[in-house]
């Protein structure tokens, strides 16, 4: 079977403008591409960019979209309590159907060689579903791509059918297993949070409830996605260990390829037909900003430029490491 290139892009809010960065390391300066991406959150709004090859408007969004072009506050009590969301995301979707519903753009997406899924969490089952431009209709690709962006609480449910739909990240943010069941021999995965060892503590005292959701929120997101991360890399680890063993029995014990299945006859394998998956993961080296809903221009800009040097630090490193996944880059002609 061929290889197939995964890109899987967590969630963030205004931190994707890291993961802008990385694409644009990855696609313009390296000219990588596809055969797959797979977005949750404000990587759903990056996928459908990176599919159809539209990195200039990407980097463009990301470095100048701004607060009332995402959200609108509903600022009084009332709304807090018997509304369904603390801010309204109007402006968000009329900017995702004045974008990606544009005729051209949207045929370029249809087009491509890229499949591209996003995720989203239906209400009522509690499942992950997928958003796909060649399975589903545009209105219904529309709203699953406003969907994964909406954080509960913070905005609305969205409504597809008799279906409630919010943020993929809700149960996935790193939305590995998408990518491997869709066959991926390699995933490059962007991850808007810095590992473990490299968060900081947060020193100030949270006194409003605001504060605290907030807070919570952000806990509870670097919890799913250490173990999407966790969960992506001992799926692959569990295939290489078991294919090394049948190796061992083959070289070592001398054993049939015969004897080898019967040694195994009676074991259900949950790996039967998968194959071993290569994960580089790109993430900051430090907390980028202190709220994921901060859409400020000037950060953002900045962050950019952060995703773009990371992304070249990991893959000289790969490099270095001759993995065979990254070709060397190609020195600039004079």
């Amino acid at each position: 079977m061929a290889n197939k290139r995964a890109l899987v892009l967590s969630g963030g809010g205004a931190k994707g403008a890291f993961t802008a960065g990385v694409v644009k390391y990855l696609m313009v300066e390296l000219g990588f591409n596809f055969d797959l991406v797979v977005g949750t959150s404000t990587g759903a709004l990056i996928a459908p960019l990176v599919a159809s090859q539209d990195i200039a408007n990407l980097i463009h969004f990301y470095e100048n979209v701004e607060q009332q072009d995402i959200l609108k506050d509903r600022p009084d009590l009332l709304a807090f309590l018997f509304s369904d969301a603390l801010n309204d995301t109007k402006p968000l979707k009329r900017l995702i159907t004045r974008f990606f519903g544009d005729r051209r753009r949207y045929e370029r997406l249809m087009q491509s060689s890229t499949e591209m899924f996003v995720t989203v969490v239906n209400m009522q089952t509690g499942e992950i579903e997928y958003g796909n431009q060649h399975r589903d209709s545009k209105p219904t690709l529309l709203k699953k791509i406003l969907a994964s962006a909406c954080v509960p609480v913070m905005m609305p449910p969205v409504k597809i059918g008799k279906h409630q739909y919010v943020d993929g990240g809700v149960k996935e943010i790193a939305p590995f297993s998408k990518a491997i069941d869709e066959g991926a021999t390699h995933i490059i995965s962007v991850i808007l949070s810095p590992d473990a060892g490299h968060r900081e503590p947060v020193r100030k005292q949270f006194t409003s409830s605001m504060d605290i959701l907030k807070r919570t929120l952000a806990l509870l997101t670097d919890e799913i996605v250490d173990n999407d991360l966790k969960i992506a890399t001992v799926y692959s680890e569990a295939i290489r260990c078991l294919d090394q063993i049948k190796t061992n029995a083959k070289e070592k014990l001398g054993l049939t390829d015969s004897q080898i299945r019967k040694l195994f006859a009676g074991l259900e394998n949950p790996f039967q037909g998968k194959r071993i998956v290569g994960i580089t993961t790109i993430r900051p080296d430090h907390e980028l900003m202190d709220s994921s809903l901060n859409f400020d221009p000037d950060k953002m800009r900045e962050m950019v430029d952060k995703g773009y040097k990371k992304a070249k630090e990991v893959v000289t490193h790969e490099i270095t490491l001759n993995t065979g996944f990254f070709e060397p880059v190609r020195p600039e002609t004079v």
